[in-house]
């Protein structure tokens, strides 16, 4: 019978491909998982496709690989790179589909889902996108922006689930201030102000976002 410590390193070895996963994929294109039940199953789920992907494997190291390490105590050197293999392999499929899922591939929603966002916020902000920022404050005043992947070196950027909505804009706009009409210059090109504008979304009625 296997002891406490025995059982409790064979739930983390079963369960460790799957939080390897989804901690790579989190780290591209964030946070989704709603809740602690949520994530342990996406742990277990993640977990048991990968083990079936990799029942081969496991099957030829415990029938014959395992009888010697438990009899001699010896391990071959050859087995680092299996151990590797079982923390790089999940590490490098979550960056993949994070990846993929952060730029929009087709691809991607075969694994995460059509609609694997848990806000409408974390929708329109995913990925790499550019375009305009038009918000109403409930204050009655405007404030616009460039939400951009890069703008001179600066990144705009937005909080996403399950923190508090904010938005960095990178760069600020000139604005009608009774209208919110974007005030354009001699050429043509939108006004730009000098520095960017953080908002919390409580502080927002009104947000349009506009495709560069």
């Amino acid at each position: 019978m296997p002891t406490t410590f025995q059982a409790a390193a064979v739930l983390v070895a079963a369960l460790l491909p799957g939080a390897l996963y989804l901690w790579a994929f989190e780290r591209l294109a964030g946070r989704w998982g709603a809740t602690l039940t949520d994530r342990v199953l996406r742990f277990i789920g993640g977990s048991a496709i990968l083990h079936s992907v990799f029942a081969p494997l496991t099957y030829w190291f415990w029938s014959t690989q395992w009888p010697g390490i438990a009899t001699r105590g010896k391990v071959s050197w050859g087995l680092w790179a299996l151990a590797l293999g079982y923390v790089a392999g999940p590490i490098l499929l979550g960056t993949l589909v994070g990846n993929g899922t952060r730029k929009g591939r087709s691809w991607a929603v075969l694994i995460t889902g059509p609609d694997p966002a848990p806000r409408a916020w974390d929708y329109l902000f995913q990925g790499e996108r550019d375009g305009w920022v038009r918000l109403k404050l409930k204050s009655g005043s405007w404030v616009a922006g460039a939400y951009a992947t890069a703008t001179d070196g600066l990144k705009s950027y937005s909080a996403g689930y399950p923190e508090d909505q904010d938005l960095f804009l990178a760069t600020t706009a000139e604005v009608d201030a009774e209208t919110g009409e974007f005030v354009f210059a001699e050429d043509g090109k939108v006004q730009l102000l000098p520095g960017g504008v953080l908002v919390r979304w409580a502080e927002v009625e009104y947000l349009q976002f506009i495709d560069a």
